[in-house]
């Protein structure tokens, strides 16, 4: 999140809690009805509160409008990571590259499950890995592998020598298959084509 970002939130978090709690104090009657019509009486006719609420409303309207501006550009701005080859352009979206780390890391026989999300900065890319893995595992080693194993491929893919930071998360450690639920993960698959196949079936001479 940008500093800009962060300027806006704050922002808007300080109104909420402004307007919140100044309705909530005259929901409790802590500030009369009186009072409030004396208030905003001020405002409509003191002419330096109306250029101080007056110029507030302004600045309130400028930052919804570069608010939305913001929002609706990160919402349509497709992740993607761009490299100019001899004959022209290419870019690959990052979404792409997500599947291919899923897809590698799942293959191992430790990662029961995998979820990837990547992320481009000034220093090069940043992937972050989360993991479910068996029981029966030793984390540093498989994870040193899972990091090697994906900076390679990564960068031979995008054949490019960016810098390639890996944050991997290990969510959960769940036990292993036990030999029934492999067995039966093997036979299923067997078990569609066990009718020969004979042309002809229904003819007669």
């Amino acid at each position: 999140m940008s500093f800009f970002q962060r300027v806006i939130g704050l922002f808007y978090v300080l109104l909420v809690l402004f307007l919140t709690c100044s309705f909530g104090l005259f929901l409790l009657h802590k500030i009369s009805f009186d009072q409030a019509i004396t208030f905003i009486y001020l405002i409509y006719s003191d002419e330096q509160l109306r250029i101080i609420f007056g110029s507030a409303t302004g600045l309130l309207l400028v930052v919804n409008f570069a608010f939305f501006k913001l929002f609706t550009r990160n919402s349509k701005k497709e992740k993607i990571i761009a490299f100019d080859n001899p004959s022209g352009r290419v870019s690959v979206a990052l979404t792409a590259l997500e599947d291919l780390v899923k897809r590698m890391t799942v293959k191992l026989s430790e990662v029961r499950d995998v979820k990837s999300s990547i992320t481009t900065s000034k220093k090069g890319l940043k992937i972050k890995i989360r993991l479910v893995l068996c029981s029966e595992v030793n984390i540093p080693e498989v994870t040193s592998r899972v990091q090697d194993s994906v900076k390679k491929k990564i960068q031979d893919t995008i054949g490019l020598d960016e810098a390639v930071d890996i944050a991997i998360y290990v969510g959960k450690i769940v036990p292993e298959p036990s030999k029934k639920e492999k067995q039966q993960d093997k036979v299923e698959p067997k078990q569609e084509n066990l009718e020969p196949n004979i042309p002809f079936q229904g003819y007669r001479a």
